[in-house]
């Protein structure tokens, strides 16, 4: 005989539940299984932090807050000062350089970044589009990626430098803009004004062979669009302008905040930053690492909030999820 079953909803109710919260555990453990990779991944550069980074940025704090002394007999002694705070103090009232340093380089800063941001994601649209050639046109723009590490970054770095054909101070004034400067002050424009601008056409090579990081980061984010949104925008009547913000800019909007980051501190950190080489210089000819370290720890303090500006306004602008 065969015995037929019947199942009522009231019965599949909880066998569906059961099925529902399977299919979730077997998400969290794949989940949970990704989270132990990448800290796996990341564990590493926590050793090499908590190894060789933690205990000298420690040492320089803890520097800051006393009298540093080079002793005759070799070594060193720390004397304590009123006021524990007095190189920080000094860095801004008894230092001449400093100050002046501190706000060029934060003012340069604030034109430099955008620049090479705009560029970046100028350049990675061009080179995401189909052309012939293509491929030689992405190894040129990437080429500082592979030539700025180690030793040849340094050589083509000072090679830059030897090349000063024009009249603005800079690393890489490969460019005559006396001319320039010459229409823009007849022009009746601010002596700081003028300054910017011509800094920036003269150094123009610095931001190009600055941006190759930034440009495969937004070729990245590219990449990952599918090209079925643009066949559904094209269907719909939308121009090329319209796909770019409803489409391509809120999909690249998370890769504009790590680049703003990356490049802002990268620019803090390179070579030939005035704070950092007039830091160096200080900590070296002086052997005065007290104050030295004083006037790191203000410069590290700063970027630290720029950049936490940076997070907030982009977060409040929908740059990175709540």
């Amino acid at each position: 005989t065969t015995e037929i079953y019947t199942l009522s909803l009231h019965d599949a109710l909880p066998i569906c539940d059961a099925f529902k919260r399977m299919v979730l555990m077997k998400k969290l453990s794949i989940l949970k299984k990704r989270e132990k990779a990448g800290f796996g991944f990341v564990s590493l550069w926590l050793i090499g932090l908590l190894i060789f980074f933690i205990q000298p940025v420690t040492m320089f704090l803890y520097y800051s807050f006393f009298k540093f002394t080079m002793l005759p007999t070799g070594g060193y002694a720390l004397e304590r000062m009123s006021n524990v705070f007095q190189n920080y103090i000094d860095a801004w009232k008894s230092d001449a350089q400093y100050p002046v340093r501190f706000v060029s380089a934060f003012q340069q800063f604030a034109y430099k970044v955008p620049i090479i941001v705009f560029f970046s994601l100028f350049m990675a649209l061009l080179l995401n589009q189909k052309f012939k050639g293509r491929a030689v046109m992405r190894a040129i723009f990437f080429l500082p990626i592979i030539t700025t590490s180690g030793c040849m970054g340094l050589v083509i770095s000072r090679g830059i430098s030897a090349i000063d054909m024009g009249t603005v101070s800079g690393s890489s004034t490969i460019y005559d803009v006396s001319m320039l400067k010459e229409v823009l002050v007849n022009a009746g424009l601010a002596e700081k004004i003028v300054t910017t601008l011509t800094d920036i056409v003269a150094n123009v090579a610095d931001l190009v062979w600055d941006s190759g990081v930034q440009i495969l980061i937004f070729m990245i984010g590219l990449l990952a669009i599918p090209e079925s949104y643009y066949e559904a925008a094209n269907v719909e009547g939308a121009t090329g302008w319209e796909a770019f913000w409803k489409i391509t800019f809120p999909v690249i909007s998370p890769f504009i905040l790590a680049n703003l980051v990356y490049t802002f501190i990268t620019a803090c950190m390179e070579t030939g930053n005035g704070v950092i080489d007039y830091v160096i210089r200080t900590a070296s000819e002086n052997m005065d690492y007290s104050f030295a370290s004083a006037m790191l720890w203000m410069y590290f303090l700063t970027i630290l909030l720029i950049i936490g500006v940076i997070l907030l306004l982009c977060k409040r602008a929908g740059f990175v999820e709540k």
